[in-house]
């Protein structure tokens, strides 16, 4: 029982340790819509990239936000991506109202390429700007902030700014998985770390990534991600790897998303990220996830075991892990969207966190590929043209 008692204490010992890299982070990043740099002598071009399939829904509200934007020299290019709903006629009529708007209908995808890099490949051939933003349909971005970030970015010489959106559901029960999604954002992303040029690390956001134009046609470009899952990941990398200097930032209060509506949506939402795992063995990818979820729930465990065996001080431990275990994860749920009673119930969030992306590693492996979007991807092919790896 000792042996055990130990072992539980140990894992409780790996939450201080987060809770460290958490504070750390969450201490270097700032908030884009703090920040005030001064206003560049000449605002220079940007052109907005927007991959767009089946829309419908948000695409509309997205458009209007960028519209609004008050940015004074702006093109607006989306790529209609096969889409079948209302998107190609929500597009047409924004276009016909505003020259800033150009669509570029996709009705075939080439073999070789995810829909939606196809779709960011051709928009950047389309750009005409000094700067180009690559953003999903589905972001709304309050006025002034895409001035604000671009005049960091001169104001420090940053070639690429990659923000992270505040995240918004209608469901609860979203919430609080999220909370676990931003908590190990904060622990996986150093932003001292993507901002040091001597350093590997990178990021990149779906929702806003901003980057010089100069600095982008140094990369390979987007033929270099053709089938990569993670690619606004591997987008930062590409660009810090081509010598880029690169900036993170929160977004709360400056660009904000629709998460998913439901547990469900989000289950389907990260199939597609299955494809990371293309190449890794499922039983090594549940092993892995078997052993966080040892970490994740050793103040539990510490609570129950010194409760049941009588060990007065694995028992306070357990209490003690489990507050900071709660603070850390609202600390980062928090800084994002400014809730913090989804992190209470922390331990129901990890489970379903885990096992959406145990599920999609096992989709993968038993469909041999990924489905994503109405299209099939298999697995050789992703694992083949897979530029992004975890860690």
């Amino acid at each position: 029982m000792i042996v055990l008692a130990v072992i539980v204490a140990a894992l409780c010992a790996c939450w201080f340790l987060q809770a460290f890299v958490v504070a750390r982070n969450l201490g270097q990043i700032q908030d884009l819509s703090k920040l005030a740099p001064p206003s560049p002598a000449v605002w220079p071009r940007v052109s907005v990239i927007v991959p767009a399939r089946n829309e419908a829904a948000e695409i509309g509200n997205s458009l209007r936000s960028r519209l609004s934007d008050r940015y004074p020299d702006l093109e607006i290019v989306v790529v209609d991506d096969r889409s079948s709903d209302g998107t190609s006629q929500i597009l047409a009529d924004f276009a016909a109202a505003d020259s800033r708007i150009r669509a570029v209908r996709v009705d075939l995808l080439p073999d070789g390429w995810l829909g939606k890099v196809h779709a960011l490949e051709l928009g950047t051939r389309e750009a005409t700007g000094d700067w180009l933003l690559f953003s999903d349909a589905d972001i709304e971005i309050a006025p002034g902030m895409l001035g604000r970030a671009l005049a960091h970015c001169e104001a420090n010489g940053f070639d690429l700014v990659a923000l992270v959106p505040e995240f918004r559901s209608k469901s609860g029960f979203v919430d609080v998985l999220w909370a676990i999604f931003v908590r190990i954002m904060a622990i996986a992303v150093s932003p001292d770390s993507v901002r040091d040029p001597n350093s590997k690390a990178a990021v990149g956001s779906g929702g806003f990534t901003l980057v010089r134009r100069s600095a982008f046609d140094r990369t390979p470009g987007f033929e270099y991600l053709r089938l990569e899952t993670a690619d606004d990941m591997a987008l930062g990398a590409m660009v810090k790897r081509a010598g880029g200097r690169c900036e993170y930032l929160n977004g709360r209060d400056a660009a904000s998303v629709s998460i998913y509506g439901s547990v469900g949506e989000f289950f389907c939402g990260v199939e597609k990220n299955g494809g990371t795992f293309a190449g890794t063995p499922f039983p090594l990818v549940a092993l892995v996830f078997a052993l966080f979820g040892l970490i994740e729930y050793s103040p539990l465990l510490a609570l129950a075991l010194g409760l049941g065996a009588q060990i007065t001080w694995l028992m306070w431990l357990g209490v003690a892990t489990t507050v900071v275990a709660t603070l850390t994860t609202g600390a980062a749920l928090h800084r994002n969207t400014g809730l913090i009673w989804p992190a209470l119930l922390w331990p129901i969030g990890w489970v379903l966190v885990a096992a959406a992306v145990v599920r999609s590693a096992f989709l993968v492996r038993s469909r041999g590929g990924v489905v994503w979007r109405d299209t099939f991807y298999s697995a050789a092919d992703l694992l083949a043209a897979q530029r992004f790896k975890l860690g």
